[in-house]
């Protein structure tokens, strides 16, 4: 266990006021004539990206960073065109996926007076293959990102893209798709007034219960068991699919936001390739298991009923785009309802969620 530098304890009462202000700050910008960010709207950006794909997609093992140029119309029909940097990122799916996830990297000074001003590093959520179905798993896994958002404001938030990927190489047009980018490290801050932490692991008495509660009710909702709030894998830093947020430096009372990222192994998405761990005894990536722990329980029912009152938001998110088909809509509509028909019965609840708890 990981000894850290001591401060006062965080009082998260007043965090309020400063997501207030950060919202205050963005919408006066906006009024001002300034862009509103490329996370202050949740509309589509269509934009391209010319960059060596021909040689990033033959070169499976290489992820260092290419050259790009990034090139969109604004509003008011405005160009703009910036300098970035494409790259590789991810694991699991570099394994699986023909057109793996990207990291752009922006230059923050070419990119002054466009959506991307301020952003550094971003990552790109892409198709995976060829065939258009799996745009669809994409679009259910942005939405899961953005049901979360419905719920807490401690939330990653995305901006959906059509990516006219162009071969810088031989000039000739390479594919368009749906694609989505994350909020990066230093928007999500300002937007907090919290930090993106990089340590090795964190105790369990050291999440914030509210926010850990509101995780694992969320996971659950989306049928979502690859992910763990304590530590990473493989050796890696804390943590395995969600990030930690919380007052730098930290402190040895100080509590720790977790924010959950990567939802392509849920069961809302239900990805051909997603398949659940053995160890769990689920058939399907469909079938929900519940794994928040039993030192949140005295939290849950607020987070159940935040959940609950937000349910028309949450499954409204499903009607905010159009490229999600029909087929797709409804089957992710019936699997969210079967979720609130268990926080709608207390039995249920206790059944499945309260009693299934992990210690």
């Amino acid at each position: 266990m990981s000894h850290l530098p001591a401060i006062p304890r965080l009082n998260r009462w007043l965090i309020v006021p400063l997501l207030a202000i950060a919202s205050h700050t963005q919408t006066a910008a906006a009024e001002n004539g300034a862009p509103p960010g490329l996370f202050g709207e949740e509309t589509n950006l269509e934009l391209t990206v010319s960059a060596p794909w021909e040689q990033l997609l033959d070169d499976r093992h290489n992820e260092d960073p290419y050259p790009a140029r990034v090139s969109y119309s604004g509003p008011g029909g405005d160009s703009f065109s910036f300098d970035a940097t494409v790259a590789r990122r991810g694991v699991s799916r570099q394994r699986v996926c023909e057109f793996p996830p990207i990291e752009l990297q922006v230059d923050p000074e070419d990119a002054k007076g466009s959506v991307f001003q301020g952003q550094e590093t971003l990552r790109m959520v892409t198709h995976c293959r060829r065939p258009d179905r799996y745009d669809q798993y994409y679009l259910l896994e942005m939405m899961a990102y953005r049901m979360f958002n419905r719920i807490t404001d401690y939330s990653f938030r995305v901006r959906p893209l059509t990516v006219h990927y162009v071969d810088s190489d031989s000039g000739s047009s390479y594919d368009t798709r749906f694609a989505f980018v994350a909020e990066d490290d230093n928007t999500l801050s300002g937007r907090t007034s919290l930090e993106l932490l990089s340590i090795a692991r964190v105790p369990l008495s050291r999440l914030n219960p509210d926010a850990a509660a509101d995780l694992a009710l969320f996971q659950y909702m989306i049928g979502n068991v690859d992910w763990s709030p304590l530590l990473g894998s493989g050796g890696e830093n804390c943590c395995h699919n969600v990030a930690l947020l919380g007052p730098s430096p930290l402190g040895d009372e100080a509590r720790v936001w977790p924010l959950p990222y990567d939802f392509d192994s849920s069961g809302l998405v239900d990805a051909p390739y997603a398949t659940p761990p053995e160890s769990l005894g689920a058939r399907t990536v469909t079938e929900r298991i519940y794994r928040g722990y039993c030192a949140h329980n005295d939290y849950l029912d607020v987070a159940r009923q935040k959940s609950l009152s937000n349910r028309d938001r949450i499954l409204g998110v499903l009607d905010s785009d159009p490229r999600l088909d029909e087929h797709s809509r409804e089957k992710a509509r019936n699997y969210l309802e079967k979720y609130f028909d268990i926080l709608g019965d207390d039995e249920e609840f206790e059944r499945r969620i309260t009693s299934r708890c992990r210690k």
